[in-house]
């Protein structure tokens, strides 16, 4: 434990330590001129697994220091103790409607998202296992619980269930093309997987994050990808390009009013400094220039949660400012540093963050050559229950026992910390490996599941075409592509109906060859058939998109001309039999040359199909009996 004169006075719950001259200053002035406090990365609250400090979420901050007193709702135990919209109206709204259930399932989801805000997470889970469990919800709020549940779960601890919620909101949001959503969950992904070591499915959705912010054009979403890159590719060993990420991190917080991205900005970076440093030792590396620059990131850290006056902010960069000391040899400003980030800790209920300075402070007697003094601090620390289920942390802790009782002769207490140590270890290797796995299967499951629903939609499209293509085939003559006869007994009644209803005038015009059996015999049925086809391109260029063209049988065509009088429609006709004559059928077969007669009739109300058609043909025939090549009218029906 840590000794009492280690500690300032504690302070009241909800403030930060007040700054003297002396510190406040010497922490402005060791960051790096021009660093601006900018830009993102992961997060924890006092409510995560392990916390030792470094990265943070914006999602997941306790309140600035001004609002960290107001009182923390309770944990509900059951269903019924979460709580309902739709109930909340007084007792005495009797005649007032209750709200629809999609606005009830609304109000549960944001109370889920204040809920992840607050670090208040057992809630939120609840609340949006709620909203998904009403019969009324619709996919999208299934797809927004399942990214608040993933957020959720992941601050817990529980990496697996946060995965399968995340990649099932992943696919809904990929499906409906919400970029801004994409690029959340898929940082929400990277840092689950990160947390188990699974550093190429978290670099797959740091990327997956990074494009989605880019093509929506969120300057805040491109930060906060950027910053879980550079926390990805430093756990990958690339430390060079994770340092450049972050430093295009804090560059583009710097374009934000946004003072949680200034603060993480500096502070994750500082962070991955610290961890490279520490490699750089590791290795047998010079790490001063690594130490140099993280230290002077994580001042600037300190000093913009002082500015903001928030006693997480503070905790958390005064955590990685002992991490720093540490290694710098700096042991008394080490010391003093943790215990003011305890007493904040302490104040503020930050257990996780608390006990780690319990653990920097026992790093900093062991550092002293405090032997005696950081064995019984980590001895109490051991026994301590709120440590028990840090399984990071107690590996640590059994390492640093058994090096020192080792290294000062004590060697039954060291092969006990020794064999406590394998215990854990190999524990942590197995229950790292079951998650890893769970987590994996968990992926390709819903990858699977993903391939098979895009294969059904894929066969149900192509049955969709196939009919469709059967059913032109079956309204389509083959040669001239034309409607058929079929097509005219489907569409024609719905042009006569709308015609009457309207009171326009309709007008059917039937079409011949004249002389087609001529054309067949002298230049045989193949230049025939391209005669035909000829003629379907002029009325298909003649007609507009109301009027219908219809191969009736043989040489024989109908014009169906919607909105047209008897006037319109012979110049109509006169124009398509100029078409005609014009036409140079000698590129068809050489030495050919072709006309064609028309008769028109105007629908009358009340007439039949057959009887309005019958006149059309009538009149058709006129034209062939008066010499072909001419429009006939058919007279007008008593």
């Amino acid at each position: 434990m840590t000794p009492s004169g280690d500690l300032v006075p504690p302070l009241p719950a909800g403030t930060t330590v007040p700054a003297d001259t002396s510190t406040h200053a010497q922490e402005i002035s060791g960051a790096t001129p021009g660093t601006s406090a900018a830009g993102a990365a992961a997060g924890v609250t006092d409510t995560d697994a392990a916390l030792p400090g470094g990265f943070v979420e914006r999602g997941d901050l306790p309140q600035p220091a001004d609002q960290a007193d107001l009182p923390t709702p309770a944990e509900p135990e059951t269903q019924a103790d979460l709580p309902n919209p739709a109930a909340s109206a007084p007792a005495d709204a009797g005649h007032r409607m209750p709200p629809p259930r999609d606005t009830a399932i609304d109000a549960l989801l944001d109370s889920s998202a204040q809920a992840n805000r607050d670090g208040q997470h057992h809630i939120g889970v609840a609340q949006a296992e709620h909203a998904l469990a009403d019969p009324h919800v619709t996919a999208a709020q299934e797809a927004r619980a399942w990214q608040l549940l993933s957020g959720h779960w992941l601050r817990l601890g529980e990496f697996e269930a946060s995965v399968r919620h995340g990649l099932l909101a992943l696919d809904y949001f990929t499906g409906t093309g919400d970029l801004l959503a994409q690029s959340t969950v898929h940082c929400t992904l990277a840092l689950a997987f990160h947390e188990t070591a699974l550093e190429e499915p978290a670099l797959s959705h740091v990327l997956g994050a990074l494009e989605a912010a880019r093509a929506c054009g969120s300057v805040t979403a491109e930060f906060w990808a950027l910053s879980r890159s550079s926390m990805v590719h430093q756990a990958l060993g690339e430390a060079e390009r994770s340092i450049q990420l972050g430093r295009q991190a804090i560059a583009l917080a710097d374009t934000l009013d946004d003072p949680e991205a200034g603060f993480a900005a500096v502070n994750n970076l500082g962070d991955a400094f610290l961890e490279i440093a520490r490699a750089q030792r590791t290795a047998g590396e010079d790490a001063s220039e690594a130490l140099r620059d993280g230290l002077a990131l994580t001042r600037a850290a300190v000093a913009r949660a002082l500015e903001q006056r928030h006693a997480f902010y503070e905790t958390v960069a005064r955590t990685n400012l002992v991490g720093f000391l540490i290694e710098l040899g700096q042991y008394a400003e080490a010391r003093s540093q943790a215990g003011r980030s305890k007493t904040i800790a302490t104040a503020n209920n930050y257990q996780n963050l608390a006990v780690n300075n319990d653990a920097q402070l026992a790093e900093v007697a062991r550092a002293e050559g405090r032997i005696d003094l950081a064995c019984a601090m980590m001895d109490a620390q051991l026994a301590d229950p709120s440590v028990s289920e840090d399984a990071a942390l107690k590996v640590k802790l059994h390492r640093e026992l058994y090096e020192m009782h080792s290294n000062a002769g004590r060697f039954e207490q060291a092969l006990r910390h020794h064999e406590e140590l394998h215990v854990l270890m190999l524990g942590l290797t197995r229950q790292t490996a079951g998650l890893q796995s769970r987590m994996l299967i968990n992926s390709l499951e819903i990858e699977q599941a993903r391939h098979e629903a895009q294969r059904s939609q894929l066969e149900a499209e192509m049955q969709r075409i196939r009919a469709e293509e059967l059913d032109e085939q079956a309204n389509t003559d083959p040669l001239t592509r034309l409607p058929n006869r079929r097509a005219l007994d489907r569409q024609l009644p719905e042009m006569m109906s709308t015609a009457l209803d309207r009171s326009e005038p309709l007008c059917a015009v039937m079409i011949d060859m004249d002389h087609f059996k001529e054309v067949n015999d002298q230049h045989g049925h193949a230049a025939g058939d391209r005669v035909l086809t000829t003629m379907a391109a002029i009325l298909g260029e003649t007609t507009r998109a109301t009027d219908l063209a219809v191969r009736v049988g043989g040489e024989e065509f109908l014009l169906v001309l919607g909105n047209t009088n008897l006037d319109q429609a012979v110049q109509i006709c006169e124009r398509l039999l100029g078409e005609v004559r014009s036409h140079p059928w000698s590129t068809v077969t050489a030495g050919l040359s072709c006309t064609a007669s028309v008769g028109v009739a105007l629908l009358t109300r009340g007439e039949s199909v057959s009887r309005w058609l019958g006149r059309a043909d009538a009149a058709l025939y006129e034209a062939k009996s008066g010499g072909r090549n001419r429009v006939e009218l058919a007279p007008t029906r008593a």
